[in-house]
């Protein structure tokens, strides 16, 4: 190759490869006839990307090589992440050493080739990095930030790996991921993208659209026309954008746009798999199921103009860290929520209401839940989260102690439950609970697995990593399990009185708060 060649080979990608005939980790030849769809993002090099992705699709070797390309021929610093170290270690030593072994040109390139979390590729870096340890996002500057299974991820790690681009000229980023909830990781860069979809021209009527399960027709099946009923031809398309003069490059990739995967194994699949299992990992898209999220209108239609009397028991519930956030119910709902910087309005209202019962995070803040349990003996509780594996309990109190101990996932769930359900009345409107309704339209419920292999259901955070009032509301569900006298009744949506009987929380019952309305 002559010194015009390998120039040009450093100056765009796709030379690049037929130049240095490269291989796929398996050491064979990149097929583009089967592989049509990944052409365009071999060569996508926006600053931001977002891509939605069904599995077995072919996408990681392009990731890879995309990487290692900018790595040398852009000088740019990389941080490649994926959920966790051991997946890191897999991916590297299974598709990132594979394909440094199977060229020359790729191992001239690397001089520490076996180092599992880095790769010295001519004088720049790209590090491997997982997400479920705070250290691993620290002290690492970047120009391209790649997050790879960015919904399996760690999301408030993933945002610190995004400050490590506030110093570089590029600040790339990229995402990609199969998806898990609707405005959650990727999805919430794709709502952002310009949101291309894959569409297939039929030889026949000429009729052209994008994959959906409506295209798997006949006896035996097969991908055929929406319009005319023939069969289509997988083998090729064209990227189409939904949205024009977007920043972020969005891809939408379902596994039946895959040529060698035929009708039959999509049909499988959805037989095979749970529902949200086939959405985010065959079709590619967020699954919507009841809940895996709580939505807007979820939330809204517990809203009641309805006041609450006040007349049971209070349930404080309080999450601890950075701040004070705490709401208070009773059995008729809740009434109320709010930050504070100390404990003098949760002992205000303790003092105000010598029956309310306060269950608060023990581990946010080590001292000051203690000695409020010592001021209120009985009275205040210190939660704990871990699962009951005897009994599979969802609450364990010890008065003895003073502490109750809860299934954090489950409760969690019954409370995005009661929610779904409309069996949680919160008085007010939406204004004054919007930022309390906020945080828990971030949360998201994903699947994994245990370490025994069986599939488990977890909670995570927003993006943003605030979490506080679900929080708080969870440790008030806690309470009213034990304390809130009957089962939570639901209000009556046709009522026009009152919202609230405002409340006078400071130490001096001096301060009203929220005033009800029209009073």
């Amino acid at each position: 190759m002559d010194e015009k060649e390998e120039f040009a080979a450093t100056q765009s990608i796709y030379l690049f490869l037929e130049s240095y005939h490269i291989t796929n980790d398996q050491n064979e030849p990149l097929d583009f006839r089967e592989h049509e769809y990944l052409w365009d993002l071999y060569g996508d090099f926006s600053p931001r990307q977002a891509v939605l992705k069904a599995a077995q699709i072919g996408f990681s070797t392009c990731a890879n090589l995309k990487a290692l390309w900018l790595a040398k021929n852009k000088a740019m610093d990389i941080i490649y992440s994926l959920p966790s170290s051991s997946d890191i270690k897999d991916f590297v030593s299974s598709k990132t050493n594979r394909l440094i072994a199977n060229s020359t040109e790729l191992q001239k390139w690397t001089k520490d080739k076996d180092s599992i979390e880095q790769k010295m590729v001519g004088k720049n870096v790209i590090y491997y990095r997982g997400t479920w340890t705070e250290r691993a996002a620290l002290s690492i500057p970047a120009d391209l930030y790649i997050s790879d299974e960015t919904d399996r991820s760690k999301q408030d790690v993933v945002q610190q790996y995004k400050t490590r681009l506030q110093h570089s000229k590029y600040g790339w980023e990229w995402y990609f991921s199969n998806p898990s909830a609707p405005g959650q990781g990727v999805d919430k860069h794709w709502a952002e993208s310009d949101q291309k979809h894959w569409f297939i021209k039929c030889q026949s009527c000429g009729h052209e659209w994008y994959l959906t399960m409506d295209n798997i027709m006949g006896t035996p099946p097969y991908f055929g026309c929406i319009k005319c009923k023939k069969e289509l031809d997988r083998h090729h398309g064209r990227w189409v954008k939904k949205y024009s003069g977007r920043e972020v490059s969005g891809y939408w990739i379902p596994l039946m746009v895959a040529p060698r995967i035929s009708a039959q194994y999509i049909l499988d699949k959805k037989k095979e798999l749970t529902e949200e299992q086939f959405t985010n990992f065959v079709i590619g898209t967020p699954y919507t199921g009841k809940g895996n999220v709580l939505t807007r209108q979820m939330f809204l239609q517990n809203l009641t103009e309805r006041v609450n009397q006040q007349e049971s028991r209070p349930i404080i519930g309080v999450d601890t860290g950075v701040g004070i956030n705490y709401c208070v119910g009773n059995k008729d709902g809740l009434f109320f929520y709010d930050k504070c910087d100390g404990y003098d309005p949760i002992k205000a209202l303790l003092k105000r209401w010598p029956t309310a019962v306060c269950v608060i995070d023990q581990g946010g803040d080590i001292i000051g839940p203690r000695k409020l349990r010592e001021e209120f003996p009985g009275r205040v509780f210190l939660c704990f989260f871990a699962k009951d594996r005897k009994n599979d309990e969802l609450i364990r109190w010890k008065d003895d102690d003073g502490t109750v101990v809860a299934d954090r996932n489950k409760l969690i769930q019954l409370c995005v439950d009661e929610m779904t359900e409309k069996r949680c009345p919160i008085s007010g409107t939406e204004a004054e609970w919007y930022d309390y309704m906020k945080e828990w339209l971030g949360m998201y419920r994903t699947v994994e697995d245990n370490t025994l292999g069986i599939q488990v259901f977890k909670w995570n955070k927003p993006a943003t990593g605030r979490c506080d009032w679900p929080f708080s509301h969870v440790y008030f569900r806690i309470g009213i399990d034990r304390f809130g006298e009957s089962q939570v009744s639901f209000h009556d949506p046709n009522s026009k009185q009152f919202a609230f009987k405002g409340i006078e929380v400071n130490p001096n019952n001096t301060t009203q708060l929220w005033t009800p309305k029209n009073s």
